[in-house]
C-alpha cells in the first residue's frame, strides 16, 4: 500500500496520460486557501470542517525523524478537540497500527509524512527510496517523480495500491491531482463523498487505503472509498477543474441581479406610485424566484461571470414579464416556483450534474458540498415549495381546506422524495423542512389548535426521519446522517452528534459568513411580526395562500434551527419571504 507524493508542478494531463492509473482531481479542504499542514492532516483523521470552527489557527508543524514536535502535536490536538465536530488527527495509522497493519513515511518528505503519523503524533520511517524497488508491508508513503510511476505500478501484486498525489497545497480555488492504480482501478476517480466524476475529497483518502485492506473504517470518518468508474476522458476532467477553479462570484451574478432589480421596484413606486410599485413588486418577486432556474441554465452552457450576470439581471426579469403577461394573479407566482423547484427537482433524480455547478449550488471548489442542492438552495426550495402551492391553491375558485390541505401534502411529498434521500443530498434537512411548511400551511387552512399543530409538526418530524433512514438503507446508506446519528453506538454518542450540531448552528449566527445580511434579515423578521396584521390583510380571503406563506416561514425558522448553517437558511429563506409579501402586496385585494 503506497501514497506517493508527487512535485508541485505535476498536471492532471500528466497523470492521466499514465498507463494503469485512475485519474481525478482531489479537494484539499473546505473554504479555499487550506494549508499543506492542514490539508494532511485531514487525510489522516478522514474528517474536515472549515477553518473558523477552531478556536485556534493550526501552529507551524514542525516534522522531526520521529513524527511532530511534542509541544506542536498537543495544540493540534487540543485545537481538533475545540471543533464541533470528531476530528481525530492521526487516525488512519493509529487503526492501521490497532490491526496489525504497520505505516511507515519516508524521510525529509514534509508534512505528508502526517499521512503516516498516529494519534501520538509518532511516525516511523523507512529507507529512502526504497518502495521504488520493493516496499515493505503495510502503508509507505514516499516521494516521487512522475516517470517513476509506470515502474511502481508494474510492480504491484494482487490487492496492492498505489495512490499518487500531487503535493499540496494547491493553487488558489484548484484541486490536486490524484491518480490511483491497483486491481478494480479502472476508469475514472470518484466516491460518495462527491458523486461526481473525476472529483473525490482529501478525507477520502484514509478511507480508501482501510477498505482496500479490509480494516473497519471509525466512525470519526466521514469520507468514503474512492473507486474508479467509466472511461478516461482528459478533456472532462481539465473542463471540470477549469470551472470549479473559476467558478463565477455570488456577488456578481446573484447580488447585483438582485439589488437592481430592488432599486427598480423602488424607482417605479416613487415615480409613479402604488400603481407602479405593485408592478414592480411583482416583477421583483416572479425574478427572484427564477433565479435559481436560471443559474441552472448558467451551469449548463458554463458561460463567463460576466456573460452569466447578464443572464440571470436579464433573463430573469424577461421570463416574470412573460409569467405576468400570460398568466393571471396568484397563479404566476405559482408558475415561477413550478418552474425553479422542478428543474432543481429534475436535476437531482439524474444525479445533480447542473445543480452541483450552479453559482447557488453546493460549491464543490470550495469543499463545503459537492452534489445536491446546498444549503441556500434548501432554504430558497423549502420557501418556495409551500408559498407556490398556497398560491396556486389561492388562484382556484375551488378552496375547501381539505381538498387545499391534500394538495399541500402531496405537493411536500414529491419535492421531499425528490430532495430529501441521502443518494440525492439534501439529507435531514429537506427531509424535515418540507413536511414542517406543509403540516403548518395544512394546519391554517383547516383552522387547527396550535398544539394540534404541533403534534403534528414533530409526527411529520418523526415520519420523515423514518422515511430517510428508509431511503438511506435501500440505496446503499453512506450518507452523513447515517454514519453519525445511525451509526451512533450509544445514547452518549448520540448526545454528542446533537451537540456538536448545536455548536454549529450558533457558530453560524455569531460567525457568519454574511453579517451584513443577517442584520438585515432581523431588521425585515421584526418589522414583519410588528406588522403582522397588515401583512395578513394583504391575503384577504384567499387563506391557501396565507397558509403556505406560514408554512414558508415555519420551514425557514425550523430549518434555520436545525440546519449546521442556519444563518445561511435564515438569510436565505427570509429574502424569499420578504419578495413574496411583496408580490401578494402586489395582488391584494384590499388596499393599504
Amino acid at each position: 500500500m503506497i501514497v506517493a507524493s508527487l512535485p508541485s508542478d505535476t498536471s492532471i494531463a500528466a497523470l492521466a496520460r499514465v498507463q494503469g492509473l485512475s485519474p481525478g482531481l482531489l479537494s484539499t479542504g473546505i473554504g479555499g486557501g487550506v494549508p499543506a499542514a492542514q490539508t494532511y492532516l485531514d487525510m489522516s483523521q478522514g474528517a474536515r470542517v472549515f477553518d473558523y470552527f477552531y478556536d485556534d489557527d493550526l501552529p507551524p508543524v514542525l516534522m522531526t525523524d520521529a513524527g511532530v514536535d511534542p509541544k506542536v502535536w498537543a495544540e493540534v490536538v487540543a485545537r481538533a478537540d475545540s471543533a464541533p465536530d470528531e476530528i481525530v488527527p492521526g487516525l488512519l495509522a493509529q487503526t492501521l497500527e490497532g490491526a496489525g497493519v504497520p505505516a511507515a513515511a519516508e524521510p525529509l518528505i514534509g508534512h505528508v509524512a502526517l499521512l503516516a503519523t498516529n494519534e501520538s503524533g509518532e511516525v516511523e520511517r523507512t529507507k529512502e527510496g526504497g518502495c521504488l524497488r520493493n516496499c515493505p508491508p503495510g502503508l509507505s508513503v514516499v516521494r516521487v517523480e512522475p516517470g517513476e510511476l509506470p515502474r511502481m505500478i508494474a510492480a504491484l501484486d494482487d490487492g496492492d495500491m498505489l495512490m499518487a498525489i500531487r503535493d499540496a497545497p494547491p493553487d488558489e480555488n484548484k484541486q490536486l491531482p490524484i491518480g490511483i492504480a491497483g486491481q478494480g482501478f479502472e476508469g475514472t476517480l470518484t466516491s460518495d463523498s462527491t458523486r461526481t466524476g473525476a472529483f473525490v475529497l482529501s478525507t477520502d483518502v484514509a478511507p480508501t487505503i482501510l477498505d482496500r485492506l479490509g480494516i473497519a473504517i471509525p466512525p470519526e470518518m466521514d469520507g468514503e472509498p474512492i473507486r474508479a468508474e467509466g472511461g478516461i476522458d482528459i478533456g472532462a476532467i481539465t473542463t471540470l477543474d477549469r470551472r470549479l477553479g473559476e467558478r463565477p462570484d455570488r456577488g456578481a451574478v446573484i447580488g447585483i441581479p438582485l439589488l437592481v432589480w430592488l432599486a427598480l421596484a423602488g424607482l417605479a413606486a416613487w415615480i409613479g406610485g402604488a400603481r407602479w410599485g405593485r408592478r414592480g413588486c411583482a416583477m421583483l418577486a416572479l425574478s427572484g424566484a427564477y433565479l435559481p432556474a436560471l443559474l441552472l441554465v448558467g451551469a449548463a452552457i458554463k458561460p463567463s461571470q460576466t456573460v452569466e450576470s447578464l443572464l440571470v439581471l436579464l433573463g430573469s426579469p424577461a421570463l416574470a414579464a412573460l409569467t405576468l403577461r400570460l398568466v393571471r394573479g396568484y397563479a404566476a407566482l405559482a408558475v415561477a416556483c413550478a418552474i425553479t423547484v422542478g428543474a432543481h427537482a429534475i436535476d437531482m433524480v439524474f444525479g445533480s450534474p447542473l445543480s452541483s455547478l450552479s453559482v447557488l449550488g453546493p460549491n464543490p471548489a470550495g469543499g463545503v458540498r459537492f452534489y445536491g442542492i446546498g444549503n441556500e438552495l434548501e432554504a430558497g426550495i423549502a420557501a418556495m415549495v409551500p408559498i407556490g402551492a398556497g398560491a396556486w391553491l389561492g388562484s382556484r375558485p375551488d378552496r375547501s381546506p381539505r381538498f387545499a390541505s391534500a394538495m399541500f401534502f402531496a405537493i411536500a411529498l414529491l419535492a421531499t422524495l425528490a430532495f430529501a434521500p441521502g443518494r440525492f443530498g439534501a439529507d435531514v434537512g429537506a427531509a424535515i423542512v418540507l413536511p414542517v411548511g406543509a403540516v403548518v400551511a395544512a394546519g391554517v387552512v383547516l383552522e387547527l389548535r396550535v398544539r394540534t399543530t404541533l403534534i403534528g409538526l414533530v409526527a411529520i418530524a418523526i415520519a420523515g426521519i423514518a422515511a430517510l433512514v428508509l431511503a438511506d438503507t435501500i440505496t446503499g446508506g453512506g450518507s452523513h446522517f447515517a454514519r453519525t446519528v445511525l451509526g451512533a453506538d450509544s445514547a452518549g454518542e448520540l448526545w454528542d452528534v446533537f451537540e456538536r450540531r448545536l455548536r454549529l448552528t450558533a457558530r453560524s449566527f455569531y460567525d457568519p459568513r454574511y453579517p451584513y445580511l443577517l442584520l438585515i434579515t432581523a431588521g425585515l423578521l421584526i418589522l414583519g411580526w410588528r406588522k403582522r396584521r397588515r401583512l395578513m390583510g394583504w391575503f384577504g380571503d384567499r387563506v391557501p395562500a396565507r397558509a403556505g406563506f406560514l408554512g414558508a416561514l415555519a420551514a425557514t425558522i425550523v430549518g434555520s434551527l436545525a440546519n449546521d448553517s442556519g444563518a445561511i437558511l435564515l438569510i436565505v429563506g427570509t429574502i424569499y419571504l420578504a419578495i413574496a409579501a411583496g408580490f401578494f402586496w402586489a395582488r391584494s385585494p384590499v388596499s393599504s
